[in-house]
This record gives structure tokens, C-alpha cells and sequence, in this order.
């Protein structure tokens, strides 16, 4: 009786073994998230109206003036 548990323990590890590299080496596709922006906000963020000059002008006043 013993020998034939032993067995048993034996053939389910192999089996569970087995299971987890069958599992492991199934290769999953990334899910592709495509999001949609509208043409206007990529338009204001390639050509914006304020140059980057002006824009930043207020921030860097002090440094050029001391």
C-alpha cells in the first residue's frame, strides 16, 4: 500500500510540474490600447499661438535684469 501512495505522490508532482510549465511557456499578446486625440488639441500642441519666448519671458526677467 505504501509503495503504491508513494507512486501516486510521485505522478502528481510530475503532473503539477508539468501543468506549470505548459502554463508558463504559452506566450499571452499585449492587448493594444489605441486612443484617439482630436485634431485640434494635436494641432495647439505642435504650433502653439505664444511663442515658447514670450511664454517663458515673465519667469526668467529677474535673472536677465540683475
Amino acid at each position: 500500500m505504501k509503495p503504491i501512495a508513494i507512486f501516486l505522490l510521485f505522478i502528481g508532482s510530475l503532473m503539477i510540474i508539468q501543468g506549470y510549465y505548459n502554463n508558463k511557456s504559452v506566450c499571452k499578446k499585449d492587448k493594444v490600447i489605441i486612443k484617439y486625440i482630436p485634431r485640434s488639441v494635436y494641432e495647439e500642441q505642435l504650433k502653439p499661438e505664444e511663442s515658447l519666448q514670450t511664454f517663458y519671458k515673465g519667469m526668467f526677467e529677474d535673472i536677465l535684469l540683475h
